[in-house]
This record gives C-alpha cells, sequence and structure tokens, in this order.
C-alpha cells in the first residue's frame, strides 16, 4: 500500500512546486512588464516592491533577467528608461545575489545605451548615461562584493573590509569617485532635458525622467560618507602630496553633489518622496584631522510608500520580507 501511494505523493510534491514556481513567474511578470510599460509615467512603488520581492522568492536576480530581457527595451524609448530604473531599485533593494547575478547582462546594458545615445529628444543620451551608471555599479559591487548593492554598512564595516590596507582604500576612493562621476553625469543629463524641452517636474512626463535621481540620491549618499572617512585615513597615512589628485577630484565632486542635492531639494515632486540631504557650506579640509570629530554624515529620509501610489490593486501576495530602507549606519573608520 506505502509503495503505491508514495510515487503519488512525490508526483503531488513536484506538482506544487511547479505550480509555486509558475505562480511567481506570472507575478513577476506582470509586475516588470506594468513597471516598464511604455507610457510616460513614473514607475509605481507597487510595482517595483513586487519584483524586488520576487527576487527574494526566487533567490536572486536570475528570474529577474528571464522576464526583462523579454521587454521591449530595444524599441521603445520609455520602457528602456523605466528598466534602467527598476534595474537600479532591484540592485540596490533585491536579493543580495542581484548584483553578481546581473554582471552577465553588462554587454546588454551596453548595447542599449549605444542605441539610444543617438536619440535627440533627451531621453536617448539620458538612456546612455544610465546603462553606464549601472555598468559602473555593478562592477564596483564586483570588485567590491562585501558592499551589498544598498551600499548600507555596519558601523566598523569598512575597516574591516579594507583589512588596514592602506593601498586598498587608496584604490576604494578612486573607484568611488568613478562612480559619483557617473551620477553626477546623468543627473545633470536628466536636469538638462527637463530644461531643454520645457519639460513641467509636476507632469508624468517630468517625473518620468526624474524618478531615477532618487536612486541616485540614495546612492550617492552613502558614498559621500565612505569617501570622506576614506580620505581622512589616507591623509592620517600618506603624505599630503600624494593625495593632491584626491583631494582635487573630491572638491569637485562635493560642489557637483551640493549642487545636485540643492537642485533636487527645490522640486516640489520630491517633497513626499525623500528628504534629500544637506551638505556643508565647505567641504572637509583633509590635512586637519581635527575636522574629522567635527564632521556629520548627510542624512537621507525616506517615507514608507508612495503617496502618489493610492490606488488598491494588487499584484503580488503580502509578503513578511521588509523592504523598506533606512538611512545606513555610519561606517567608522579609525585615525
Amino acid at each position: 500500500m506505502a509503495s503505491i501511494s508514495l510515487p503519488r505523493v512525490l508526483q503531488s510534491k513536484k506538482n506544487n512546486l511547479e505550480i509555486e514556481h509558475e505562480n511567481l513567474v506570472k507575478n513577476m511578470t506582470i509586475s516588470i512588464s506594468k513597471a516598464v510599460s511604455n507610457h510616460e509615467m513614473p514607475i509605481k512603488v507597487k510595482h517595483v516592491r513586487a519584483s524586488i520581492i520576487g527576487t527574494f522568492h526566487s533567490k536572486g536576480g536570475h528570474a529577474f533577467w528571464a522576464i526583462a530581457i523579454r521587454q521591449p527595451i530595444q524599441e521603445n524609448r520609455i520602457v528602456a528608461w523605466k528598466f534602467c530604473h527598476l534595474l537600479h531599485k532591484i540592485l540596490r533593494e533585491g536579493h543580495p545575489l542581484c548584483c553578481q547575478h546581473s554582471m552577465r547582462h553588462r554587454g546588454m546594458l551596453i548595447e542599449a545605451g549605444k542605441l539610444w545615445g543617438h536619440l535627440n529628444d533627451g531621453y536617448g543620451i539620458c538612456i546612455k548615461h544610465y546603462t553606464k551608471l549601472l555598468v559602473t555599479k555593478l562592477e564596483f559591487h564586483d570588485r567590491n562584493p562585501r558592499i551589498p548593492g544598498s551600499l548600507a554598512l555596519k558601523p566598523g564595516e569598512l575597516e574591516r573590509i579594507g583589512e588596514g590596507d592602506i593601498n586598498f582604500y587608496f584604490q576604494l576612493a578612486v573607484e568611488i569617485f568613478d562612480y559619483l562621476d557617473d551620477i553626477v553625469a546623468l543627473q545633470a543629463t536628466i536636469f538638462n532635458s527637463i530644461t531643454t524641452f520645457c519639460v513641467s517636474s509636476m507632469t508624468s512626463a517630468g517625473q518620468c525622467r526624474l524618478a531615477p535621481l532618487i536612486p541616485c540620491v540614495q546612492d550617492s549618499n552613502p558614498l559621500y560618507d565612505f569617501v570622506v572617512r576614506i580620505m581622512f585615513k589616507l591623509h592620517a597615512n600618506l603624505p599630503s602630496d600624494l593625495l593632491t589628485g584626491h583631494r582635487e577630484r573630491f572638491r569637485t565632486l562635493f560642489h557637483q553633489l551640493k549642487s545636485f542635492y540643492n537642485q533636487s531639494r527645490n522640486l516640489q515632486y520630491f517633497v513626499n518622496l525623500i528628504t534629500v540631504p544637506k551638505l556643508p557650506d565647505a567641504p572637509p579640509n583633509f590635512e586637519q584631522q581635527s575636522d574629522l570629530g567635527n564632521y556629520q554624515a548627510p542624512v537621507i529620509v525616506m517615507p514608507d510608500s508612495d503617496p502618489a501610489d493610492n490606488d488598491t490593486e494588487s499584484v503580488v501576495s503580502d509578503s513578511l520580507i521588509d523592504t523598506t530602507e533606512a538611512a545606513p549606519p555610519i561606517p567608522e573608520l579609525p585615525h
């Protein structure tokens, strides 16, 4: 009797697993397709959240990419733009393996950037810069796998990652500068497209272009904090002349980020979506170690949900996974 019923039990279990997988793929397909629709409007939080939850259920980014590559990214510029925004959110807030699983798709991102980079309506050059930023982000996390896509580190973790190797911090500062350069280039291109094409930030078209600035702020804020602490550490261990290039790059990026944050803070669209951090009037003086004691990390505040996302449509079932983002803890580097 038992030997007869056992295969039926195994078959039933297999069918249940297949059904669960089919439902996962179906729900993720719906969420991703709606998130990157060709309507010129910002992606909805509920579709992003459902896509993020899907990466946790599927334990990585493979299922996301299997669906994403079937979207008309090379046929429609709005789809391509919104896909970049969705991918940025997935890399930041999705399953920890999403960055690693996305590395194999760098070529597709580069090709999409080249394809749309020739478009003259403002979206093309923005897509080109966004794909470049995403590739930079992927390569940064590939080289530094202990730094998560969210860039949130526990206190002291930055020091543990470097294991006291000053050469590591010297190179990491360069990588962070490069990363921030790409964020600055993208935001400048977005604001330029808004101005050039006279698009209002309070229209769906304007918000579609501006929405990706939020994850750009979220990325740049901890990167700025990391590099400030790294710069103080470098100046405590290396000759000042050796760090002249680092100081010049930091000074330029400081003023660019300050301008970016000030411009973003003035957008009515962002009022209920993010509290943009404030940078001090002047950059830190890294040659004065006492300045480290006066340094305060800039802080981002994110609301629990998007107030514009006020309908009750549900894409996937509720999940116990908490995908909300808190301000990253301050990583500490000893003097």
